[in-house]
């Protein structure tokens, strides 16, 4: 296709290795490569620009991050007068957007749960009053969401218009089935004896990495011996100590942000994922694909891609360590984890996994051609 009309995507911030920003660059590649014009506005973009991708950096004004997104919809605002597009595409809440990839989750329910207290700071009412912007009952966004429970999350807060909303498949690389094991035990210095555990995010507290470290120690304790390998972008300060207290120095490794996740997901034993709060969880489906059992639990979105799939265990039920722990043990004694990884031959080919992308754009220009 190649039209003469126009998009603006937007986003607050533009970093690798961020779930929300892997979304949005795939979905800009897919457009591209439909000859689809458009332009990126963001507060700030970290890294390489994809070749042929408009940018236009506004800039970060405020000393808060809730500041900083404030003033960025007035800055973008002002600079979308100026590109004039047909559509507007947002990848976090905001006004005026047309349409709408909720990446994260519904945040008045979450905030609320934690702490009723929040809601009367500034950071509060702002988020509130974005998120109001696009899910009120009359809204015009088009909003795509990323399976039932977080559509189920937004509907018990927000009187939402049924045909507002678009549940999209998952979509993770193309390519990700093309990467090849690795002998990981040499790789990394891992014991012989030792099955491999994986903990993949980049927000380590939201993604439950000391709940992930409570259970290997849980498991080494029980003799089935696991070494876990940690890979993301986050403060590793406080979670070194937990790792000391445990005892664990041995047994747990910080790896940083990684550009060979799928290759070591192939070759490791199991995904600990036990997240306080995910949407979706990318993760939980590269790992259905790459024959990796999971642990997770049912606070995040993509656990019902286990479940359905028989990738592994959920617990269903507010999060209880205890109670994850024993679950985890059990799949990972009498030869289960090899059974579940059988199970899962074949899901590598299950295009619904990888249609993420082809599908949003596919709606994307039903809307400039309506």
């Amino acid at each position: 296709m190649n039209s003469t009309k126009k998009i603006a995507i937007l986003l607050y911030r533009y970093f690798p290795y961020g779930g929300l920003q892997k979304d949005f660059l795939e979905v800009a590649k897919e457009l591209k490569s439909r000859e689809i014009q458009f332009k990126v506005f963001t507060r700030k973009w970290e890294g390489a620009v994809p070749e042929g991708f408009p940018i236009k950096e506004v800039g970060e004004r405020g000393l808060t991050n809730f500041s900083k997104n404030k003033n960025f919809v007035k800055d973008s605002s002002i600079a979308l007068e100026e590109y004039d597009p047909d559509l507007v595409f947002g990848f976090n809440k905001m006004p005026g957007l047309d349409l709408y990839f909720a990446a994260d989750t519904c945040f008045k329910k979450e905030v609320l749960n934690k702490n009723p207290l929040m809601k009367f700071t500034r950071r509060f009412k702002q988020s509130i009053e974005y998120e109001k912007e696009v899910f009120k009952s009359s809204s015009s966004t088009e909003i795509f969401l990323l399976n039932n429970k977080q559509a189920e999350d937004f509907k018990s807060v927000y009187q939402i218009d049924p045909h507002q909303i678009t549940i999209i498949p998952p979509g993770i690389d193309l390519n990700w089935s093309n990467h090849e094991q690795i002998e990981i035990h040499n790789a990394f210095k891992i014991p012989s004896e030792d099955k491999v555990a994986l903990f993949v995010g980049s927000d380590f507290s939201r993604k439950g990495l000391d709940r992930a470290i409570s259970s290997v120690h849980f498991l080494n304790a029980n003799n089935v011996p696991f070494s876990l390998l940690v890979i993301g972008k986050d403060n590793f300060g406080s979670y070194s100590e937990l790792v000391d207290k445990l005892g664990l120095n041995n047994k747990i490794k910080f790896l940083g942000p990684r550009d060979d996740v799928a290759s070591i997901m192939k070759s490791s034993d199991l995904l600990l994922h036990p997240a306080r709060e995910e949407a979706a969880g990318n993760v939980i489906i590269e790992s259905l694909v790459s024959h990796l059992p999971v642990a997770t639990c049912r606070d995040v979105g993509f656990a019902e891609e286990v479940k359905a799939n028989k990738g592994g265990i959920v617990l269903d039920e507010d999060f209880d360590q205890d109670k994850f722990d024993n679950l985890v043990l059990g799949i990972c004694g009498n030869k289960e984890l090899k059974k579940i990884k059988q199970g899962m031959l074949g899901l590598e080919r299950q295009e619904y996994f990888f249609s993420r992308f082809k599908f949003i754009a596919d709606k994307v220009e039903e809307r400039i051609n309506a």
